[in-house]
C-alpha cells in the first residue's frame, strides 16, 4: 500500500497508522557511538556558530504535541510561529510516516532540525548568505559540492548566488511550479501550516556525496549523489524568513556516517519517556 508522506501525516492516528503501515520486526540495536560523538560535535558547533552570528538559543519543545489527530501527536516541525526573531532552536522531531521509508539510509526515527530566524528587514539575500556562511565558513564544505532545488521564483536570487560564486545557472535546479505545489515536500514551496494554502518560497539546499561532480542534481528528487541539508526562505508572509537545516543530514554531509533505523530507536523512546504520555503514533514505531 503505497500512500505518500503528506498523506500519512495528515491521516496521523494510530488507527490509521496501523492499518497503513508495516510493523518493525526485532528490537533495537547499540546506539551507534562514533556517529552520535560526530552529532554532538555537530549540534555543538552549531551552537557556537549561532552565538557568533547574534543568535540566542530557544528552547526545544517536547515531541509529544498532544494532538494526536496530526501525525500520531508526534511533533513533525519546528514550529514555525513560535520561533522568536534573532534566536535559534534545535528541535527533535519524527514523523510517523518514515517508518514507510525506514529502508533508505538518510531516514530516521528521531531527528533534529535546527531554525532560526534572523531579526529586522530580512530579505532572501539575507538567508541565503546566512545558509551559505554558516556551511562553508563555519562548517568548512566545500561550495563546489553544494546546490539548490527551487522554482521559477527563486531567479530573484540570482545575483545573490553568482555574486557568492555560485552561478545560478549550474548550481539551481528549478521544479515545475505546479508540481512542487501539488507535492508540498519544502523544496520550492513550504507550508508553515502542512494542511493550509499560505506558502513560502524556499531553496532546498543540497550537498553532493557521491563520487562524480555534476555541479547540482539534473532531474528532482535527486539521485543517491545528493542529500538535503537544509531549506532558505526566500520569500514569504506567514512566518518569518529564515533557514533550516537537518543537524544529521549535516553531520552526514561532514563525515559520510548515518546510525541505522534500530539505532536511534532507543532515543526516539527515551524522548517520550521524558515525563509525556506516550502518542499513539509511537506505536508505529515499535
Amino acid at each position: 500500500m503505497a500512500l505518500n508522506r503528506r498523506k500519512i501525516v495528515q491521516l496521523g492516528t494510530a488507527a490509521a497508522v496501523g492499518a497503513a503501515l508495516p510493523r518493525i520486526a526485532g528490537g533495537a540495536t547499540s546506539q551507534n557511538n562514533a556517529f552520535e560523538a560526530q552529532f554532538a560535535d555537530t549540534l555543538d558547533h552549531l551552537k557556537a556558530a549561532f552565538g557568533k552570528f547574534g543568535f540566542a538559543e530557544s528552547k526545544s519543545l517536547p515531541i509529544a504535541t498532544g494532538n494526536a489527530d496530526y501525525n500520531g501527536g508526534l511533533r513533525h516541525d519546528f514550529d514555525q510561529g513560535a520561533l522568536p526573531s534573532d534566536t535559534y532552536i534545535i528541535q527533535p522531531l519524527a514523523r510517523v510516516a518514515d517508518v514507510d521509508e525506514k529502508a533508505r539510509p538518510d531516514i530516521l526515527p528521531l531527528f533534529h532540525e535546527v531554525g532560526c530566524h534572523p531579526g529586522g528587514a530580512v530579505s532572501g539575500r539575507d538567508t541565503t548568505e546566512l545558509m551559505v556562511r554558516l556551511l562553508t565558513e563555519e562548517f568548512g564544505l566545500d561550495p563546489t559540492r553544494i546546490a539548490f532545488v527551487s522554482v521559477p521564483q527563486a531567479d530573484n536570487m540570482r545575483a545573490v548566488l553568482d555574486a557568492m560564486d555560485l552561478p545560478f545557472a549550474e548550481k539551481v535546479l528549478l521544479r515545475d511550479e505546479a508540481e512542487a505545489l501539488s507535492a508540498r515536500d519544502a523544496s520550492g514551496f513550504f507550508f508553515p501550516d502542512p494542511l493550509g494554502e499560505y506558502y513560502q518560497v524556499t531553496m532546498g539546499v543540497y550537498y553532493r556525496v557521491g563520487d562524480q561532480d555534476e555541479p547540482a542534481p539534473a532531474t528532482y528528487p535527486p539521485s543517491a549523489n545528493w542529500t538535503e541539508i537544509g531549506e532558505i526562505i526566500i520569500v514569504g508572509e506567514v512566518a518569518p524568513l529564515g533557514i533550516s537545516i537537518g543537524a544529521e543530514r549535516l553531520t552526514y554531509a561532514l563525515t559520510g556516517q548515518y546510525p541505522t533505523w534500530d539505532q536511534r530507536l532507543d532515543a526516539l523512546f527515551a524522548q517520550i519517556d521524558m515525563g509525556h504520555a506516550e502518542p499513539p503514533g509511537i506505536a508505529a514505531f515499535r
